[in-house]
């Protein structure tokens, strides 16, 4: 326990900003797949193979968000998922840019299995998940998603924002071995951004959910349900509107399909696109918004999984995160793939601490791994495999969520 708490720091204040009465926001659009004959990440069984096509383009799509007082962008990447080390390169150029010092930014990986790949330096397992190291590959994800985030900031009008919710049931199931028989969350969390005339501007989605429709079998490039579904939503909504996703507490939460085809992958897009567009529907804006923020960072020492894997370094250095929206709409940065256990935990816990929901966002700053229950750890699930903290590391996680839910961000 003291390993996992040495190091924490909080880094930002705990006092919520009140929004000016000029709201603006941005959008950004950057691709950013690489070429093909790249690796692929996510599914060992390609064995480092490079990808053949390009079936949609993977992209890092921006909200830039400026209440006048405080400066947030969200960018969601087409990719397994960035690692720490990535997200602090990112950052950095985005603080060099003028203006944008202060900005505070959350990057979450989508976590396809056909992003692209080499990117990951870390011997033996970055192999195996994303193909042989590429420095090249590496910088180029690096500087196209920065890019997405300064144009997102260039490119700002006055707008409108609200935050809604739903639910799309019959899309997923839970893959965890223990806890047995588990219900994943289905919930959607929607940031919806209009002009101030309320025309649609941009949407940023929130569901937990393996984007792994696609198996090993499929050579080409692509962000699989993901893709599809941000298409569907501007055919509802409108083609200038711009979707970024984020994903959910989805660690052990799959597609419920029966096959692995783009049709699949473009079913599934069409419904949670329709439950997107309920949401927005219902859901009002305003032109101000407070914004409160904490952060937590620190390390960890990694332990050997249950299958004898280690990340080979001594202390892994990551970061959480607690983002308030208009004082009642929380959502916690996870640096990984959480289980839906602790997400249904948090979201009670939110509710004793006042705030309207809490929304997970996964793989975000950070990609190291699986975060599961220590019962499923000592069981040796699958996800039990890529869980690198050790036994306890889910829970310790949990207690970092839970006080930054119980800090006085309001």
């Amino acid at each position: 326990m003291q390993s996992i708490f040495r190091g924490l720091i909080l880094l930002l204040s705990l006092i919520p900003i009140f929004g000016a009465a000029e709201l603006s926001v941005g959008v950004g659009k950057i691709d950013i797949t690489p070429p093909i004959g790249s690796p692929s990440a996510g599914h060992p069984e390609r064995k480092g193979a490079g990808m053949e096509g390009i079936h949609d383009p993977l992209l890092a799509t921006a909200l830039f968000i400026d209440n006048g007082e405080k400066q947030i962008a969200f960018c969601s990447v087409d990719n397994l998922g960035f690692s720490y080390e990535m997200v602090q390169a990112v950052i950095k150029r985005v603080h060099d840019h003028p203006c944008l010092e202060n900005c505070e930014v959350y990057i979450g990986s989508s976590h396809t299995h056909s992003g692209g790949g080499g990117y990951m330096n870390v011997p033996v397992i970055g192999t195996v998940l994303a193909g042989a190291y590429n420095p090249q590959l590496f910088d180029f994800y690096i500087e196209k998603t920065a890019e997405a985030i300064i144009q997102a900031s260039q490119e700002t009008i006055e707008g409108k924002i609200g935050i809604g919710y739903g639910s799309a049931e019959d899309l997923s199931k839970y893959r965890g071995a223990w806890p047995e028989n588990v219900t994943p969350i289905s919930d959607v969390a929607v940031i919806k951004i209009t002009r101030h005339d309320g025309s649609p501007f941009a949407i940023l989605f929130n569901y937990p959910l393996h984007p792994t429709v696609l198996k090993s079998k499929n050579r080409q490039f692509s962000a699989d349900f993901v893709g599809y579904t941000r298409g569907h939503i501007q055919s509802l909504l409108g083609r200038d509107l711009q979707p970024i996703y984020f994903n959910g507490a989805q660690g052990d939460i799959i597609p419920q399909v029966e096959d692995n085809t783009f049709e699949t992958c473009d079913a599934i897009g069409k419904s949670l696109a329709k439950t997107v567009q309920e949401i927005w529907d219902k859901t009002a804006v305003t032109d101000s918004l407070t914004i409160a923020t904490q952060k937590i960072v620190y390390e960890f020492e990694p332990q050997p999984t249950p299958a004898g894997l280690k990340l080979p370094v001594a202390q892994h250095k990551t970061e959480m995160n607690a983002i308030l929206l208009n004082q009642t709409h929380a959502f916690i940065t996870i640096p990984g793939e959480l289980s839906t256990v602790y997400d249904q935990r948090l979201k009670e816990a939110g509710k004793k601490w006042g705030y309207d929901h809490v929304s997970i966002f996964g793989l975000t700053n950070d990609a190291h791994g699986y975060i599961i229950l220590p019962e499923a750890w000592r069981k040796k699930t699958f996800e039990s495999n890529l869980s690198f903290g050790g036994e306890n590391y889910g829970d310790e996680t949990e207690k970092k969520a839970v006080f930054l839910l119980e800090s006085k961000l309001k």
